[in-house]
C-alpha cells in the first residue's frame, strides 16, 4: 500500500493513513509517500515495514551505516541531523499538549549535540562464542536475533577498539569462553579508562582468569572487569569502578551505578540545570533519584544544604565518596525508594526551596509525586529523557498546584528519536 507520512512519533516511526486507518512505518520522513507492507493489526492502528521511498524528504539523506534497517538501534540515521532536532521537538510539544494538556508551553530552542557520531562511552554489546569465530553486535529491533558489526558509528572510538580486541581474545583456544552472552562497556571520557562487565554461564575458573588476564594485556586502559556467571556470582577483577571527570571534578562511578551515555552532553546538560535553578546560597536543595551526584554535587557548590536520594545503595557510596573527594560538607546522601523517604521527609517537617527529579525511564510513581507535592517545595526541576512520562507526570505537577515553566530540550542521543529536557516547575 502506498502511505503519505504526516509525521514522527515516539519511538521513532513514521505515522501516516490509509482510508482513516492509522499506519505505523518505521524508517520514514515527515512528508514522504512511501510503499509499505502490513505485517500486524492492533486496536486503532496498524504496524508496517517500509518497502520503498517513492517521494523522498529533502531531509532523507543516506545512513553512514551499513547496519540500518538491520541492527534495532540508531532509528534516524536516514535524517539530516537539523531535521532529527525538530522532529524530537515536535513529538515534545505533542506530548505537552495531548498528555499535560499545555497548550503554549515555553520550549525553548534544543542544544543539539556538537558530534552527533562517536558519543557513546558506554555499550551493551550481545555475543554469540559458541563458534571458533564468535560474533558481536547487537539484537535486531524488537528481536534476539544478533545482528554482527564491526563498528558501532555512535560509539566512542576507544569503546569499538576494545571490542575488536575482545572479539580476538574470544577466538583463542586457550581463553575462548563459549557461554559469553554479553559484554557492558564503559568508557571514563575525562580519564580514559575503561570497564568491562562480561556475562557468561559456569565456565571453568582457570578459563575465565585467562581471558580477563589477556583483557588487561591488550588493553592497558581497562582497570576494571567485572564477571558474572549463570549463578550470580560476581567476580571482580582490578576494581569495581572507574574514575570519570565533570568539569575537571573526579567522579567515582561503580559498575552497579548510572552514568549517562553522552559524557560531553551530560555537562551542558549539568550547566542548564545551575542556569535554572539560579542558586543564591540560602537555599536547601532537595535531590531525588541522585544517582553519583551528577547534579547535586555542582548545586551544593550555590546552596546551603543538599540532600540526595536515591533507591541503589552502589550509586549512594558513590555519590559519598564524591563529595569527599571533592570536599563537598554541605552534602547529605542517603539510600532508600523515593516513596519512603519522601513520606519521611514529611513527618520529620523538613522544608526545601528546591527539588530537582531525575528518574528513569518510567517517570515518578504516581504516589510519589503525590507526597512530593505535599512536601511543597518552592520550585521543581524535573529532568526527564522521555517526553511521554515527562508529560504525564507534569500533568499532576499541575493538578497539584505547579506552574510548568521553561522546558529546554538537550540531544544526548543523536540518530534516536530520545530527547533529555529540563524543565522548570514553581509552586503557585
Amino acid at each position: 500500500m502506498t502511505v503519505t507520512i504526516e509525521k514522527l512519533i515516539d519511538g521513532g516511526a513514521g505515522l501516516g493513513r490509509v482510508d482513516g486507518q492509522v499506519i505505523f512505518v518505521p524508517g520514514v520522513a515527515p512528508g514522504e509517500r512511501v510503499r509499505a507492507r502490513v505485517m500486524a493489526i492492533k486496536s486503532g492502528y496498524a504496524e508496517a515495514v517500509l518497502e520503498a521511498v517513492e517521494t523522498p524528504s529533502a531531509d532523507r539523506i543516506d545512513p553512514p551505516c551499513p547496519l540500518v534497517g538491520q541492527c534495532g538501534g540508531c532509528q534516524w540515521q536516514h535524517l539530516a541531523y537539523p531535521a532529527q532536532l525538530q522532529a524530537k521537538v515536535e513529538i515534545l510539544r505533542e506530548d505537552l499538549r495531548r498528555l499535560a494538556k499545555l497548550d503554549a508551553p515555553d520550549v525553548l530552542a534544543p542544544i543539539g549535540a556538537p558530534n552527533p557520531y562517536d558519543y557513546r562511552t558506554r555499550i551493551q554489546v550481545k555475543i554469540n562464542a559458541s563458534q571458533p569465530a564468535p560474533a558481536m553486535g547487537f539484537f535486531a529491533a524488537r528481536s534476539g536475533r544478533l545482528v554482527p558489526m564491526e563498528r558501532c558509528l555512535v560509539a566512542a572510538p576507544a569503546l569499538n577498539h576494545a571490542v575488536t580486541v575482545l572479539r580476538k581474545l574470544l577466538t583463542d583456544p586457550s581463553r575462548r569462553l563459549p557461554s559469553m552472552t554479553d559484554v557492558h562497556l564503559h568508557l571514563a571520557q575525562g580519564t580514559g579508562e575503561l570497564q568491562c562487565r562480561h556475562f557468561a554461564k559456569g565456565e571453568p575458573k582457570k578459563r575465565v582468569e585467562a581471558f580477563l588476564a589477556g583483557a588487561v594485556d591488550a588493553l592497558p586502559e581497562l582497570v576494571s572487569q567485572v564477571y558474572y556467571d549463570h549463578s550470580g556470582h560476581r567476580r571482580v577483577w582490578g576494581r569495581d569502578w572507574i574514575t570519570d571527570r565533570l568539569h575537571d571534578r573526579p567522579f567515582r562511578i561503580s559498575d552497579r551505578s548510572f552514568a549517562q551515555v553522552n559524557w560531553a552532553q551530560n555537562q551542558v546538560m549539568i550547566n542548564t540545570v545551575l542556569t535554572v535553578a539560579a542558586l543564591t546560597g540560602r537555599e536547601a536543595v532537595l535531590e531525588l533519584f541522585c544517582g553519583i551526584g551528577n547534579f547535586g554535587l555542582f548545586l551544593a557548590d550555590r546552596a546551603a544544604t543538599l540532600s540526595g536520594y536515591d533507591e541503589n545503595p552502589s550509586a549512594i557510596a558513590d555519590a559519598r565518596y564524591n563529595a569527599k573527594q571533592q570536599g563537598k560538607a554541605n552534602c547529605r546522601f542517603e539510600a532508600g525508594p523515593v516513596g519512603e523517604v519522601l513520606a519521611g521527609l514529611i513527618k520529620s517537617g523538613r522544608q526545601f526551596d528546591l527539588a530537582l527529579l531525575d528518574p528513569p525511564r518510567e517517570g515518578v510513581q504516581h504516589a510519589a509525586l503525590k507526597t512530593l507535592i505535599k512536601l511543597q517545595p518552592r520550585r521543581i526541576i524535573y529532568v526527564s529523557c522521555v517526553p511521554s512520562t515527562l508529560a504525564r507526570d507534569l500533568r499532576r505537577l499541575s493538578d497539584g498546584g505547579y506552574r510548568v515553566g521553561r522546558i529546554q530540550p538537550l540531544d544526548l542521543f543523536p540518530q534516536t528519536p530520545y530527547l533529555e529536557t529540563v524543565t522548570e516547575l514553581i509552586l503557585m
